[in-house]
């Protein structure tokens, strides 16, 4: 019976919340911009993931750079 009663609670919060979106203007207004801001942040945070790898990439390719000098005898 409680399992029940809590998939009923879900259900009815999941109803609520798709008509507070289609008829409540503000409602929408405040979940897009909520969207608009986890997108852009996503976004930042691949950037800083990019330029991250970037830099590593830079470190390695010196890193062997200078094993292979050091074999070579220089």
């Amino acid at each position: 019976m409680k399992d029940v009663m809590m998939l009923l609670g879900f259900s009815m919060g999941l109803l609520t919340g798709a008509l507070l979106y289609k008829y409540s203007q503000g409602t929408k207004n405040m979940i897009d911009q909520g969207e608009k801001k986890i997108i852009k942040g996503a976004e930042n945070m691949e950037k800083k993931a990019q330029q991250g790898m970037e830099q590593l990439e830079k470190k390695v390719k010196e890193g062997v750079k200078t094993v292979e000098d050091k074999l070579k005898g220089k």
